[in-house]
């Protein structure tokens, strides 16, 4: 029987003195990661100074400097955070700052409580108004920064993703670039807008990306429009996805839940990002736990930490305050990450403290 003991009296008045006493409790939970986006996983500080070197104006009020690069209330939809992120973009301009932000993305998620850790990044994200930034250079940058944290006790992985909204030449290319780099890389991702970008046509390129061994996650069901739960289904089905970046819409679909159930999809949930992006009203109103208690397999996840102002133990605390998770419930969801993650099991055993089973 799960213990259903809280982890802090959870009644509103203890709860700011109880999660100051609990934060470092949450940070001692061994953690799997599956989703964190690199690009945006930027410490405030180095998004500050890197922002200053590229000649982005960084206003001095700190209030003021985080309204500028972070997204800390719900925007309007998923596309105008997508928007947002530009600004990083626009900073991560040379192979120094990305091999800087590929190892402080480490060091912070060693901090953090995190023992396995799959990074994706977009080649084509990246590369965008950065000429001098070939794919070779931009990966070589990243890969520089993850050996230089190799003497934390982390496993890390890379992820590939291809852009959605860009044509499917590019997409080819990224698909091609991540096969040729398949010792470095351990999977590829279909990620961006889902609205008015339907995943099929880019089916071919994730089988040859499955032939060549690399694990396959698609963001799907991620935004609200009509359909969203069956995109989560079309990932599966013809893309060949192992796992599900997000998910969250099938929680109204009970087709889809049971298609998922059934199949042992795992969910890469991430109930800030949903909030802030407007894909859930609320964090009251995720259906994390829903979803959990009808045998989904979940994740716990923060996508984007840098830019939403976060870090994977404020999810923790999150979900502990607005959806009763205890430690025996986080404990299930991160051997079910464990399972699910695509770095080599002997690799993510020697890192982990539990037996890894089958997902």
């Amino acid at each position: 029987m799960v213990n259903k003991i809280p982890l802090w009296p959870v009644h509103a008045a203890n709860y700011p003195q109880a999660m100051a006493e609990t934060r470092s409790a949450f940070a001692a939970i061994p953690k799997v990661e599956l989703h964190r986006h690199l690009e945006c996983s930027m410490r405030l500080a180095t998004l500050k100074d890197l922002a200053r070197r590229a000649g982005v104006e960084v206003p001095g009020d700190p209030a003021a400097a985080r309204e500028k690069f972070l997204v800390t209330t719900p925007m309007r939809d998923l596309g105008a955070v997508l928007a947002k992120f530009l600004i990083t973009q626009k900073i991560l301009d040379s192979e120094e700052a990305l091999e800087r932000t590929a190892f402080e993305c480490v060091e912070d998620a060693h901090a953090e409580g995190v023992r396995i850790l799959e990074l994706r990044y977009a080649p084509t994200f990246i590369a965008q108004g950065h000429p001098r930034l070939t794919f070779e250079k931009i990966h070589r940058a990243i890969v520089r920064g993850l050996e230089r944290a190799t003497g934390l006790p982390v496993a890390v992985g890379l992820i590939a993703i291809i852009q959605r909204t860009l044509p499917l030449e590019d997409a080819a290319r990224v698909a091609d670039f991540a096969i040729e780099n398949r010792d470095t890389f351990i999977a590829m991702d279909l990620a961006d807008n889902e609205v008015g970008f339907d995943s099929r046509p880019f089916a071919p390129m994730f089988e040859k990306a499955r032939k060549a061994g690399l694990g396959i996650t698609v963001h799907a069901g991620e935004a609200v429009f009509p359909g969203s739960s069956q995109a989560v289904i079309d990932a599966v089905e013809r893309l060949g996805a192992q796992r599900i970046g997000h998910g969250v819409q099938i929680h109204s679909d009970p087709k889809a839940i049971e298609f998922v159930v059934r199949r042992r999809v795992p969910l890469e949930l991430c109930p800030t990002s949903n909030w802030l992006t407007n894909a859930v009203p609320s964090l009251e109103a995720h259906p994390f736990r829903a979803l959990m208690e009808q045998g989904v397999p979940v994740t716990v996840n923060s996508d984007d930490p840098g830019i939403f102002g976060i870090d994977l133990i404020d999810e923790y605390e999150t979900l502990a305050r607005n959806q009763g998770l205890t430690r025996a419930e986080f404990d299930r969801c991160n051997d079910t990450a464990a399972a699910a993650s695509f770095i080599p099991f002997a690799v993510k055993q020697r890192h982990w403290p539990r037996p890894i089973g089958a997902k």
